[in-house]
């Protein structure tokens, strides 16, 4: 081969390097939000919403899913608890509300704004394994958390999508707001069923254990949220349901809390009471051998 033809060669092997370089760099490729990013809303601050909320699309919550139980096949599914959507095989939920129950009779809808009401955006999924944590207690509450392994995936969309899941260190951020979110059990103005949201302030354990609230029987891996004006709660149907805070520094939403004692719905001095899901996240990646990290 001629110096002639190998310097020809060799500007020829330049030239479809640069159009392939210049091809990659203007296509873009499709933006990845990550986890916690909520395409109905971009501003993370809101008045304070649910009892003592206000009604919002799934949209602004995507991760937020209801899970439906059917005691027996001739009866239709319905609502027993929330759940957060945390991987398109995975839901997070309290241990109470499946610890009993076949995986075959739960079923787990997400991507509706109406609980009873099915359209376009709606999933569901059948249950595959429910792992509840070993140490759950169903007296005391105690590690009330239960992952839900999907036989098929959700398909992420700006309706269906994951929360992020927070590791320890969680507990040192500071939360520029946090959100409980639910479908409304209550007749108010004709919105029952519909999802809301509402605002809410972690409690400090002290206050919240104190006889005139608790009494005592807030562990060290549960926390209490409530609203200052009072009359804020997620009432029955939605233990299980997730406590959405943002964390600023990261931009991202995470699932700080799942909702695990649903009783006295509304009272003075009944706050809701939520476990720390990051005091298990090691726990919780075991389970499901994945890294969210």
């Amino acid at each position: 081969m001629t110096l002639g033809m190998t310097f020809l060669l060799l500007l020829g092997a330049l030239g479809w390097g640069f159009i392939f370089y210049f091809a990659a760099k203007s296509t873009s490729p499709a933006p990845y939000i990550g986890c916690g990013s909520r395409p109905g809303r971009l501003d993370p601050h809101r008045k304070p919403r649910m009892v003592g909320g206000q009604k919002v699309g799934v949209d602004v919550w995507p991760w937020h899913v209801s899970v439906l139980y059917q005691p027996d096949s001739s009866a239709p599914f319905s609502q027993v608890c929330g759940g957060a959507l945390i991987d398109k095989y995975w839901i997070m939920t309290a241990s109470s509300c499946v610890h009993d129950r076949n995986q075959s009779t739960l079923l787990i809808r997400a991507g509706s704004s109406i609980l009873d009401i099915d359209d376009e955006n709606t999933q569901t999924a059948e249950v595959a394994r429910i792992i509840i944590h070993e140490r759950f207690n169903p007296v005391t509450l105690r590690y009330s958390i239960a992952l839900l392994q999907m036989k098929t995936p959700f398909v992420f969309n700006d309706f269906v999508y994951p929360i992020c899941v927070p590791d320890d260190a969680a507990a040192d951020h500071k939360y520029e707001s946090c959100h409980i979110t639910g479908y409304n059990a209550q007749p108010d103005g004709g919105d029952l069923g519909v999802l809301q949201e509402a605002t809410v302030y972690i409690m400090s354990r002290s206050l919240c254990n104190k006889p005139s609230h608790w009494n005592y029987t807030l562990s060290a891996d549960m926390l209490c949220v409530s609203n200052f004006g009072g009359g804020v709660d997620g009432c029955e149907t939605n233990l299980g349901g997730p406590l959405n805070c943002y964390v600023k520094i990261e931009k991202h939403y995470f699932l700080i809390g799942i909702r695990v004692k649903a009783s006295s719905c509304g009272e003075p001095k009944r706050p809701n009471i939520y476990l720390k899901v990051y005091t298990l996240f090691y726990w919780i990646e075991r389970e499901m051998n994945i890294s969210f990290h």
